[in-house]
């Protein structure tokens, strides 16, 4: 009888090692990443660094055109001013916004090239795009200051 209490005794310790180890495989299962949950989460990422840059480059675009929209209607009010002019000042000063009215067609090109601009490309546009902008304004002073 001492034998089978023993033999019962190693039996049940057997098991109840080998239950707490496979306990320990589940909570490993449950821990583990698969390939599938990896994919999954760089799409999501993927999608949302799109998403994001999709929305800066539509920020950017939308303050672009607004301040092309504004020099626009400027240069379009000095035009008329220069029709007030002497025919000595016109001639100058037509030969100022002949040279605003080229940067501005440029200034065009470039926001229409970043409008069909891939998110990774536009990035590279942007500092161009901004440059062409900084230089219409101050051209446009600097013909503005004339009257």
């Amino acid at each position: 009888m001492k034998r089978s209490v023993w033999v019962l005794a190693a039996f049940s310790l057997l098991a109840f090692m080998a239950a707490c180890g496979n306990n320990g495989n589940k909570s490993e299962e449950k821990g583990k990443v698969t390939s599938d949950q990896v994919k999954e989460q760089a799409k999501q990422a993927a999608e949302t660094a799109k998403t994001y840059v999709s929305q800066k480059k539509d920020e950017f675009l939308k303050n672009l055109e607004q301040q092309y929209e504004k020099l626009n209607k400027e240069i379009g009010e000095l035009e008329s001013k220069i029709s007030q002019e002497s025919a000595d000042k016109k001639a100058a000063l037509s030969e100022e916004v002949a040279q605003l009215q080229q940067q501005k067609q440029e200034l065009a090109k470039e926001i229409e090239d970043i409008k069909n601009a891939s998110g990774e490309s536009w990035e590279s546009m942007k500092s161009g795009a901004q440059k062409s902008l900084d230089d219409l304004k101050k051209s446009y002073e600097q013909a503005a200051s004339k009257f």
